[in-house]
């Protein structure tokens, strides 16, 4: 039996009501200054929504070289079954011609191709120290350049074959080696040695290559009846940030996974220096080639390092984790690392050494080749969900208030407490500006461990928790003063109360959430005060009070606003914090989406 028209009002303005206006912006806007922070950092962001993937990732499968060591390889060793030297014009006759015929295997010093590659610029400089400068350009009649799929260099000059690669690719094409200058037949027990010769250097953390020679008569390309010299060791330090790197990465639930072409234990010698966990258990890619996908999903729960891991593997590494239920962080450099870049849900390519195939297949390039800077990239992915699960707590909860306040006061037959008018000012003043500033927050801290690794299942239960939570801090006080008010002084001030009550909670509880370790940050103060000096104008100045309804608060009435404040304060404080975030537990107290995985 009520009037249709005063009913349809009330229809409206709970439909207006219901209406969160500054929602599709919080995302693309939050992603953007993330981005854009990212950059002041040296990680650039191809890819929008790299930015929230960041705050998912639980494993991060890294390149050894330029990645986790400097990249700046050095020769530093040549070496046969019975002696050992740094290159210099020291070398004796035996090692001289194993760091010659290394050499030459590779690419000529003038050749488009020779730098490259930062091993053959090692190896180049190498003979240049050790004297070899005028030999290094002898030309090459034949040359098979290096090929991952045959793991080595080969090259006829002056009559002879010179090959270097893998000591396991090479080991097998040998028949001979020469000692003391001296060929001598090579058995399975000789064989033994030079693969026990390599891994002993490899243990000191070197990559080692294998020198040989042979008849120029055959292919280059598949050479076999090979003559073994020597090795070559390779040193390429580790960064002084990795090692804490590696660290923030374990105590904050992500998983390191170290993949290099290297001999396993040359990995895992880099491996241990750098802190990663399970460093003594390697996987070889000739090993990945073997294993069907249960068998490689079992051992990939538990491997430290991948070594000799070339593209293909690292396309089915990454496939393999994503099927086991994680959130994959791949680096690489190369032009065959395309397609596991893409695969990944953040693909990450080198910007200093990186091929341009590589940087644009990837997400996110690192600007300086740093592990650590992908660790901050972390950081700024999971303070992202932070603070969306935040924003979207404020909005949706502040709007859920305004609907509450609307359809209590229209189920109790009280007067409507706002107009259609005043709502679209109540939105205006606290949808966007609060919103916005809490989604734009830089991370409270870098304390990547006090950060919950969340996903978009965060924004399920715990999100509507914080809704329901912050609408009834927002509704509660302001229906209480409402009514007070409505018996004293009127509707037009009681209304005001009501417009003046839902703004001024929303804003304390905004306050609230941006409230970090170092105080409130300036994005939210400015927010904050902005919208204060939007709720002021709408009292205190005539035409826009006219225009929107309401009138001049009277002192009972600024006394019932204060107090709707500092409910809300109270209700916000007692209720929302225990619910938040973990600081330093980088987990959500009332979600397991934080537990480390």
């Amino acid at each position: 039996g009520l009037a249709l028209l005063p009913q349809l009002a009330v229809g409206a303005s709970i439909a207006i009501a219901a209406i969160p206006e500054g929602l599709p912006l919080l995302a693309k806007i939050g992603e953007a200054a993330v981005a854009r922070r990212l950059a002041h950092r040296h990680a650039l962001v191809h890819r929008l929504p790299a930015v929230e993937a960041l705050g998912r990732v639980d494993v991060v499968c890294t390149d050894k070289t330029g990645t986790l060591t400097e990249g700046r390889l050095k020769l530093s060793l040549v070496a046969d079954l019975d002696e050992e030297a740094p290159p210099s014009a020291k070398l004796t006759a035996r090692l001289r011609t194993v760091l010659l015929t290394a050499a030459l295997a590779g690419p000529h010093p003038d050749a488009l191709d020779a730098i490259t590659d930062r091993t053959d610029v090692a190896v180049i400089e190498g003979a240049r120290a050790g004297g070899l400068s005028d030999e290094l350009g002898l030309p090459r009649d034949a040359h098979s350049p290096f090929d991952a799929a045959r793991a080595f260099h080969a090259a006829v000059v002056q009559g002879r074959l010179c090959v270097e690669g893998a000591t396991e690719a090479l080991v097998p094409r040998c028949d001979r080696v020469r000692r003391g200058g001296v060929e001598v037949a090579l058995d399975e027990i000789g064989r033994g040695k030079l693969l026990a010769r390599a891994e002993a250097l490899a243990e000191d953390g070197l990559r080692v290559l294998m020198v040989a020679e042979g008849s120029p008569d055959g292919p280059t390309d598949d050479p076999n009846g090979l003559v073994a010299l020597g090795f070559l060791g390779i040193s390429d330090p580790l960064r002084p940030s990795v090692a804490a790197a590696v660290r923030r990465c374990h105590d904050a639930g992500v998983r390191v996974i170290m993949l290099t072409g290297d001999h396993p234990a040359t990995a895992r010698a880099i491996a241990r220096e750098a802190g990663l966990r399970n460093e003594d258990d390697v996987l070889t890619g000739p090993e990945i080639g073997e294993l069907g996908d249960l068998e490689l999903d079992q051992r990939l729960e538990r491997v430290g390092v991948i070594a000799r891991a070339s593209a293909l593997d690292k396309l089915r590494i990454v496939e393999g984790l994503q099927r086991l239920g994680h959130s994959v962080a791949m680096t690489g450099d190369g032009i065959n690392d395309a397609p596991a870049l893409r695969l990944a849900d953040v693909g990450v390519a080198m910007g200093r050494g990186g091929t341009e195939v590589a940087r644009q297949a990837a997400d996110v390039v690192l600007a300086d080749d740093d592990f650590a800077t992908l660790v901050e990239a972390f950081v700024e992915g999971r303070s992202f969900w932070r603070n969306i699960r935040r924003a979207l707590g404020l909005l949706l909860g502040g709007n859920l208030g305004e609907l509450a306040l609307q359809v209590g006061t229209s189920v109790l037959g009280l007067a409507s407490p706002l107009t259609s008018r005043q709502i679209l000012a109540v939105n205006l003043i606290t949808d966007v500006l609060p919103a916005l500033a809490v989604a734009l927050q830089q991370p409270e801290h870098h304390d990547l461990a006090g950060l919950a690794r969340e996903d978009a299942s965060a924004l399920d239960a715990p999100l509507r928790n914080d809704i329901l939570r912050r609408a009834v801090t927002t509704a509660g006080p302001t229906f209480l003063t409402y009514a007070l008010a409505l018996r004293s002084g009127g509707l037009p001030v009681a209304r005001t109360v009501a417009f003046a009550g839902i703004v001024a909670t929303q804003l304390a509880q905004t306050l609230d959430v941006g409230r970090g370790e170092d105080g409130l940050s300036r994005t939210v103060l400015g927010a904050v005060a902005g919208a204060t000096g939007l709720l002021a104008a709408t009292v205190a100045i005539a035409p826009l009070r006219g225009f929107l309804g309401l009138a001049l608060p009277t002192p009972f009435a600024t006394v019932l606003l204060a107090a709707a404040v500092l409910a809300s304060v109270l209700l916000s404080c007692g209720w929302v914090s225990p619910w938040s975030v973990s600081r330093k537990g980088g987990q959500l107290a009332d979600s397991p989406l934080g537990s480390p995985a």
